[in-house]
């Protein structure tokens, strides 16, 4: 692969992240709003099993069942879909900004899988990264090639190609927002969609999905099972597996909705305000004075919901520093106001924490990373 400079990684982040509506837009509300996104559609139909099973139609019927168990026992849960009785197409792009412009709390995406040895099986569940394994990002460049559908996608995805790896390389960059609580999400759907469908567990993976990245809340993409196996085409084609499924997304979702409103119950008795220092816990910094309205850049590593001992195994023997935020601890490693010098740290410790990613604070405030890269740009100038 071809070297990329950092002016070039920086304008094709900006572009990617770009969406309608960011999280200093979001207004305050009660009502939890759900937003299920059913892949492909219309003149997509997603992967076609042996059998001739095509993943819109499977995508599209767990996604109405999950959606009317959560009506008959969450009926304060709003619950928007991107396609619902329509067989249509709907764009990657579109599918996001459906979520952003309704203020959405959580984003599901259902998919099926498929790969080329139809011995492959099992069920897993997604979220946003740079790629776990080679598996992950070819299963990612496979939901992406969706938008080579699309008309004038070269203008619209601003000239990311999903064919190329190159184009990935902007994932190691930024993980998305929220993505504790994504993973959280993950977890909980995917023990559940185990235990309900007795499918092989394949885990919970991190790739560079678009219609993820472009998202600005927790989301997550689950791959039901793999179309193209004969077996689980059968399972994923049957109204018996079809329901298992859905039953087990349903049942990680109460997880995190009941968790989420424990959270939120306890934010609310909570007078001062919370924000990413306001803990009674000491946070380490050593990056002062004279830069002081510079980012800083820090690589964070693992959160925990309960203060870490600085020897505790989970650090790997890092010397890490934390922060805290929405009653989460979340650990870092280094810090600088250089981001090539944090960018070369990350690197340097991704075989001990694959899903390490670059955060940025400035005056004591966590910001966007994106910004934050662009503004150090603009500062060697």
């Amino acid at each position: 692969m071809r070297r990329f400079s950092l002016e070039i990684l920086v304008f094709l982040l900006l572009l990617l992240v770009a969406t309608p509506c960011s999280w200093a837009q979001k207004t305050a509300k009660e009502q939890f709003v759900l937003v299920i996104d059913p892949g492909h559609g219309g003149v997509d139909p997603g992967a076609i099993g042996p059998k001739g099973t095509k993943e819109k139609v499977v995508n599209l019927n767990v996604s109405r069942l999950l959606g009317e168990m959560i009506n008959d026992k969450y009926p304060e849960v709003k619950i928007i879909y991107t396609r619902n009785k329509k067989d249509v197409k709907v764009p990657l792009v579109s599918r996001a900004k459906i979520a952003n412009d309704a203020n959405a709390d959580l984003f599901i995406s259902i998919h099926a899988n498929a790969a080329k040895n139809r011995k492959a099986r099992g069920c897993e569940t997604f979220t946003l990264g740079s790629g776990s394994s080679a598996e992950a990002k070819a299963a990612a460049m496979y939901e992406n090639e969706v938008i080579l559908l699309e008309e004038n996608f070269e203008q619209v995805y601003k000239g990311f190609d999903p064919r190329s790896s190159e184009s990935y390389i902007i994932f190691e960059l930024i993980r998305g927002h929220d993505i504790e609580k994504s993973i959280s999400c993950a977890e909980h759907i995917q023990k559940n969609m185990v235990k309900r469908s007795k499918l092989q567990n394949r885990g919970v993976s991190s790739a560079g999905f678009l219609v993820l990245h472009r998202t600005v809340m927790p989301s997550i993409l689950v791959e039901l099972g793999f179309i193209s196996n004969p077996i689980e085409e059968k399972y994923l084609a049957s109204k018996a597996g079809q329901k298992e499924l859905a039953q087990g997304i349903f049942d990680g979702f109460s997880n995190y909705y009941e968790s989420y409103k424990k959270t939120k119950l306890s934010a609310q008795s909570v007078v001062v305000k919370d924000d990413v220092y306001n803990s009674s816990e000491p946070v380490i910094s050593k990056a002062k004075n004279s830069k002081e309205q510079s980012p800083v850049f820090k690589v964070q590593i693992l959160t925990s919901s309960k203060k870490l001992k600085s020897n505790d195994p989970r650090l790997k023997g890092l010397k890490a520093d934390f922060y805290v935020e929405g009653g989460i601890y979340k650990y870092t490693y280094g810090e600088s106001f250089n981001y090539n010098t944090i960018a070369k740290k990350r690197k340097e410790i991704l075989p001990k924490f694959k899903e390490a990613f670059i955060v940025a604070f400035k005056n004591g405030e966590k910001v966007n990373t994106a910004k934050a890269i662009e503004e150090f740009k603009n500062s060697k100038k």
